[in-house]
């Protein structure tokens, strides 16, 4: 077994760890770090494969981001007899059964295009150029949309707290 055989177990373990802990801790706020210990794992799995940039990607807009965004929304939205928010909905071997069909499907579906993909030789000078030329404005916008947004969000909520 190579190092890099090692390396993408180490990863997987990685994700198999914060998805377990994901599907049966019942404490939101630990339910969503261990989520993000699953997504570090994805990273880590992109970085193993020799995708850089998807690693950085990853941790800026799923750790980063979306994280971030539910982690404030569940301090901003309080529980009335201020106890932590916990899952309540049970586990059932319904939902065991749906997603190891659903992973069967795409296991299945994965097959036919087994193999490593064919790499397409992109500079990192050519992808911020890419993301820095033509499109700023794009980000730029979508930035401020998402900002305008959030705050939108806090002020219904507060707005809410005053009746």
């Amino acid at each position: 077994m190579s190092g890099h055989d090692i390396a993408l177990l180490g990863a997987a373990l990685v994700m198999v760890a914060g998805a377990l802990g994901a599907a049966f801790i019942r404490e939101v706020t630990r339910l969503v770090l261990c989520l993000g210990v699953f997504l570090l794992g994805v990273a880590g799995a992109f970085i193993v494969l020799g995708s850089p940039f998807l690693a950085v990607a990853q941790i800026f807009v799923y750790v980063g981001g979306v994280l971030v965004v539910i982690l404030f929304a569940l301090m901003v939205v309080g529980r009335a007899d201020g106890s932590a928010p916990r899952v309540e909905s049970k586990h059932d071997v319904a939902a065991a059964v749906i997603s190891l069909a659903v992973f069967a499907v795409l296991a299945f579906a994965a097959g036919g295009s087994a193999g490593a993909p064919e790499s397409v030789a992109v500079s990192p000078a050519e992808i911020a150029e890419s993301l820095l030329g033509p499109n700023l404005a794009v980000f730029e916008l979508a930035g401020v949309l998402l900002l305008a947004a959030l705050l939108s969000v806090i002020v219904i909520v507060k707005a809410g707290d005053d009746r």
